[in-house]
């Protein structure tokens, strides 16, 4: 099933829409069935297990958290942005990433002790030891996943990402009916970074030849990814400062309630994001060279993102908290309060996302660590000064920081592109005013008459349900007003791919017959 190596061919530019378009359609399915099993495991763990063991499970995987983005030291952008003696990067990245991995692990586990005193509990001390082995897991899959990447295989999201996550399931479902606690998580994790990497290399189809690696070739890729290292480094630290914080000041059930209230809100930004970023890369990496194609891509890609990640974020204001309740159950009910807080976070993560692959493309990775420092920083502000009031404070912060970033991002891709201001500006404000405009209707509706988490489990879903449609109402036609040329725009795609994929079934029908 391996597909054979295609290290020096490059995607013909006239066939890069259609690729990109196939690739967000597969990977947004594989994104999907990924996040069902993620949601089925997680919804059983709720059942089984405590909000304390997973707010210590979260403590004691902050810094294998950081230490595996010390060992990919962005390697993964370098690889994929390389166009040439790619036998010689990727096998000098093997080395690196693999050794980094080792030296990293060991570190980890000495620093252990450093971590229970951190957060006053043995256990989360212990867990912290027993995590530092995932990191060589995990950076041993680094040269695959970007080998995957640079040839648009969407096997990663389609087949690997399901399969590893069935793995975390069924190594952490058994464990956690048997009284595990917080030791299901780690022998879940542990058995999906394990199934990724074996799976990843078996898809990828390259085999290393380490005598064709050499120190220039690292420090050439390192030069690359330095900056890339750096702003990823920042980029843990501000996500790891909520997990800090509340575990510091406010002990492990509420870290474990800020857990789920996280999962929950990365839903709609994954679905959007994750998925986008994956495609993206490598197209605009294609399209660089070429000015006025990579700004009109990069103009279409962040007029799409908005319209769809948005809605999807602040959906969450109205409907996260009923949503997590009807689900997991009221004992959940904080993280349900922290997902509806989390919902201007995910909206105006996206701006960060799509301005960190555009500066990748271009050769401006000079721009993410600046950006990061300023959400650095404000998280620490925003955090910090919420932080008294529990974790509902906290993720209001993290949405408050996450605006200001936003907007960070966007004036910096109008430098680095050369594009106006009020040229991006005018792709964003009309899906922003749909979406509020939506998530104030459902807000004022589900609050103030419809209470879905009064009822029972079926008959509130099914409310939930309903409300959300009548929001994807109010929000397209809101939409339509404000940007009729978008509405054209998607309904010319829309039926561009129906009679493409008319065409497709006829020409199988008649090679058939």
């Amino acid at each position: 099933m391996a597909e054979p190596p295609r290290l020096e061919t490059e995607q013909p530019l006239a066939s890069l829409t259609g690729t990109v378009t196939r690739g967000i359609g597969l990977a947004g399915m594989g994104y999907v069935l990924s996040q069902v099993l993620t949601f089925g495991a997680y919804f059983v763990l709720a059942k089984l297990s405590y909000p304390a063991a997973f707010g210590h499970f979260a403590a004691g995987t902050v810094v294998v958290g950081v230490g595996t983005l010390v060992g990919e030291s962005g390697m993964l952008a370098a690889l994929i942005q390389r166009r040439e003696r790619l036998e010689e990067a990727l096998n000098s990245a093997f080395l690196a990433t693999l050794g980094g991995g080792v030296v990293l692990s060991l570190l980890s586990l000495a620093a252990a002790p450093l971590v229970a005193l951190f957060f006053h509990s043995h256990e989360v001390g212990v867990v912290a030891a027993v995590m530092s082995g995932w990191m060589l897991l995990r950076l041993a899959a680094v040269v695959p996943d970007a080998l995957l990447q640079r040839r648009f295989s969407f096997r990663r999201r389609v087949v690997i990402d399901p399969i590893a996550t069935l793995a975390f399931a069924a190594g952490s479902i058994p464990a956690a009916a048997a009284g595990l606690g917080v030791w299901a998580l780690a022998i879940g994790t542990y058995a999906s970074a394990l199934v990724n990497v074996i799976a990843a290399w078996a898809f990828a189809g390259w085999r290393p030849r380490p005598q064709l690696a050499s120190m220039a070739m690292w420090r050439e890729l390192a030069r690359f990814g330095r900056p890339v290292l750096g702003a990823g480094m920042i980029r843990r630290v501000v996500t790891e400062i909520p997990v800090i914080a509340l575990g510091r000041v406010s002990g492990a059930s509420a870290l474990g309630q800020f857990t789920y209230s996280s999962r929950v809100a990365s839903q709609p930004l994954g679905a959007v994001i994750d998925v986008g970023a994956y495609v993206l890369q490598p197209a605009f990496a294609r399209l660089s060279p070429h000015d006025e194609r990579f700004r009109a891509a990069v103009r279409r890609s962040l007029r799409w993102l908005c319209i769809t990640a948005f809605p999807a974020g602040l959906l969450l204001v109205p409907l996260g908290t009923p949503a997590v309740v009807l689900v997991f159950g009221e004992q959940w009910r904080e993280a349900g309060n922290g997902a509806a807080a989390l919902g201007g976070y995910c909206a105006a993560l996206s701006l960060d996302s799509i301005a960190s692959e555009t500066w990748k493309s271009c050769g401006r990775t000079d721009m993410l660590p600046r950006m990061h420092g300023v959400s650095l920083i404000m998280t620490a502000v925003c955090v910090g000064a919420l932080v008294p009031f529990g974790l509902l404070g906290v993720t209001i912060g993290m949405s408050v920081s996450a605006v200001g970033v936003g907007a960070y991002a966007v004036r910096g891709m109008s430098r680095a592109l050369n594009i106006a201001l009020a040229d991006l500006a005018s792709e964003i404000w009309p899906p922003t005013i749909a979406a509020i405009a939506m998530a104030g209707t459902l807000f004022c509706l589900e609050h103030l008459v419809v209470h879905a988490d009064r009822h029972g489990a079926i008959l509130g879903l099914t409310l939930l349900a309903l409300e959300a449609l009548l929001g994807a109402g109010i929000y397209l036609a809101v939409l339509a007003v404000l940007a009729p040329r978008v509405t054209r725009e998607f309904a010319g795609v829309v039926r561009r791919r129906a009679r493409l994929e008319l065409a497709r079934r006829r020409h199988g029908a008649a090679r058939r017959s």
